[in-house]
């Protein structure tokens, strides 16, 4: 069971904050109740990816700036079952294979392998978004890069 207490980044509490208001005593909110304009100090660190069932996939449709500063290759319109190091059975699939099977958000800190050694970890909080209710079909997902303080002081 999700629990919201766990989240370290405040950009991904308040995303969470967001998508539950937004779901009101549904499972899951569309995306069309989320209007860009709500959040628009945090899109770049929003990513959004379409959810195909069958056979399960996930293909990136929105990166924001931030996230794309510390990628590698620029993966919008991609499907992850392409990309080497992100198909099944890697972390990053198996979380968002989880937000799916689940319908609830999931945290992850995936490890930081950007340019930017500063960063010691993220954290992803990934939330689905459904038209139906029902399946996911979409997921909305906030990244926090974390600074190492031990680095910074």
């Amino acid at each position: 069971m999700f629990d919201p207490t766990k989240i370290k980044s405040v950009i991904n509490f308040e995303v969470f904050q967001y998508w539950n208001k937004m779901r009101g005593d549904r499972l899951m909110p569309a995306r069309a109740d989320l209007d860009p304009a709500d959040l628009q100090h945090l899109l770049p660190h929003i990513l959004i990816h379409e959810v195909q069932l069958e056979p399960l996939d996930f293909k990136y449709r929105l990166i924001g700036s931030e996230i794309a500063l510390h990628l590698n290759d620029n993966h919008t319109g991609s499907w992850i079952s392409t990309i080497p190091h992100q198909k099944k059975p890697s972390k990053l699939w198996t979380m968002l294979e989880k937000a799916v099977t689940d319908r609830a958000p999931v945290i992850a800190n995936p490890p930081y392998i950007g340019p930017y050694k500063e960063f010691k970890t993220i954290e992803d909080i990934v939330l689905p978004l459904s038209v139906d209710g029902e399946k996911v079909n979409m997921l909305f997902i906030c990244v926090d890069f974390l600074k190492d303080k031990k680095k910074l002081n």
